[in-house]
């Protein structure tokens, strides 16, 4: 789910806030942290189930490839309340339903997902319209990115991104050096809206929460190179996965001072291993609240907490949900995996994800043993390089990304998922293997499509034919 979606819902009424909003709202941020620190020291959380969820990002397009302003009409069209609009109108989100672990449960979330994405897809064709899963859209220009007329038409998006713009104090500079070197400024957030991506959602019993952390971390940076979808930003070819460092610097709200003092940007990969979960909800208290609306909810509802944890981006984030019956829990929330290139690949994504975090928890390995330094250059690595990268392993031996998937992290996803009883993963695992192997990423197709006819409308249409058909991008013709 975006930053939008996540932090606004239908709720912020305000058209503007005072410093007795900021102080009434840390007031309640102050009282519902203490009860959720309580939470913690009675242990008060669910300690058996394991569910998954996810959210993914999708972008709309015309016949010719362009960006299609139609969001809020294909929705409509729709009618699921499963589907959500994204801060620019070309994008639209599908929220999963979650699932309970179980021996098939990626059947059930492929059914789900092939389903409402099928819903999307057959509202779009009224309007002349495609879907697509791109990390992101090559089509897109810089004139695709204005506020006016290509921002959701939604009181809340416009208020956001004047307080963010109004926190930096200062223009937006995306910088991004690959091939090309792609060097834009923007007085407003709609940089955010060129990345679209999969979330993956992990419930885990409460005595494993704070090893699967840190095996979502090294997950996290191990799979970049197997997924990776984002290399084309408006005509510049930059990184293998440009997403990391997008949404990084896009809704980066820190101030000249801030910058000064060293203070973690509200996207950030982690700031180190960790004891208990509670220690990042507890650095939540470093940034200042975005929009700082208070609801009159019970402290219990914990409502300004997540509301507020909502505005702090870690690739891998902690979040703390109640069930029907008002039982706590906690789960992550793995964010790095772009959208795409098909339905199959990104279930096969899904997967690979979610096996490699189980297997790495399971393990029986000290996963705090590299230096945490190296670990998040790795991780920026991946992202820049993809599979070339070398990259260390979890007893701190260094390798290419490629091997190091392929020799290592596949096997232990599939143990990861056999030690929770997950079957017939198979079909998917062999689409990584094969993926990798070949190293025809979706990024590797998109970047040799564009190098030969440097045509991204063409680039568009051809990707969308093949997808299409639902034929991983490993065995897709090349350009």
């Amino acid at each position: 789910m975006s930053i939008y979606t996540r932090i606004m819902g239908d709720e912020i009424n305000q058209q503007n806030f005072d410093e007795k909003d900021y102080q009434h709202f840390h007031q309640r941020l102050v009282e519902e942290t203490e009860f959720v620190r309580s939470l913690f020291a009675q242990r008060a959380f669910d300690n058996q189930t394991r569910k998954l969820g996810y959210e993914l990002e999708l972008c709309l397009v015309d016949k010719k490839g362009q960006p299609c302003k139609l969001n809020h009409e294909v929705i409509e069209q729709a009618n699921n309340s499963l589907l959500t609009t994204e801060l620019a109108r070309f994008n639209l989100e599908i929220n999963g339903h979650p699932f309970e672990l179980s021996a098939d449960v990626f059947d059930h979330i492929e059914a789900d997902l092939s389903d409402l994405y099928q819903q999307v897809e057959k509202a779009a064709r009224k309007f002349d319209a495609q879907s697509g899963l791109f990390g992101v859209l090559p089509s897109l220009r810089q004139e695709h990115l204005s506020t006016d007329g290509y921002m959701s038409e939604l009181h809340r998006y416009e208020l956001l991104s004047r307080q963010l713009m109004k926190m930096r104090g200062k223009p937006v500079q995306l910088q991004l050096q690959g091939d090309d070197h792609l060097d834009i400024e923007k007085n407003d957030v709609m940089l955010e809206a060129l990345g679209t991506s999969l979330q993956v959602h992990m419930q885990v019993p409460f005595d494993e929460i704070v090893p699967a952390y840190h095996a979502g971390l090294w997950a996290s940076m191990l799979i970049l190179g197997a997924v990776a979808n984002s290399p084309l930003i408006l005509e510049k070819c930059c990184w293998q996965e440009s997403r990391i460092s997008i949404f990084k610097q896009a809704v980066d709200t820190r101030n000249v001072d801030e910058i000064r003092d060293g203070i973690v940007p509200r996207v950030h990969f982690a700031k180190g291993y960790i004891k208990s979960l509670l220690e990042l909800f507890e650095d939540n208290f470093y940034y200042s609240p975005i929009l700082p609306e208070v609801i009159d909810k019970p402290t219990e509802a914990l409502h300004h907490f997540n509301l507020h944890n909502g505005t702090i981006w870690r690739w891998v984030r902690p979040i703390l949900g109640q069930n029907s019956s008002g039982e706590y829990h906690l789960r992550l929330e793995l964010r790095v995996v772009p959208s795409g290139p098909t339905l199959i690949d990104t279930v096969a994504n899904l997967v690979f994800y979610v096996g490699l975090t189980e297997g790495l928890i399971a393990c029986g390995k000290d996963l705090t043993r590299l230096d945490f330094a190296t670990l998040e250059t790795d991780f920026y690595a991946a992202a820049r390089e993809g599979m070339n990268a070398r990259v260390h392993w979890i007893d701190g031996s260094q390798d290419s990304l490629k091997h190091l998937i392929l020799s290592h992290a596949l096997p232990l996803a599939q143990a990861g998922l056999n030690n929770i009883g997950v079957e017939n993963t198979e079909k998917w695992l062999n689409i990584i293997v094969a993926r990798v192997s070949s190293e025809q990423t979706g990024a590797n197709w998109i970047m040799q499509h564009w190098k030969q006819h440097a045509d991204t409308a063409e680039l568009v249409q051809t990707y969308l034919q093949h997808a299409a058909s639902n034929t991983p991008v490993h065995l897709w013709p090349k350009a």
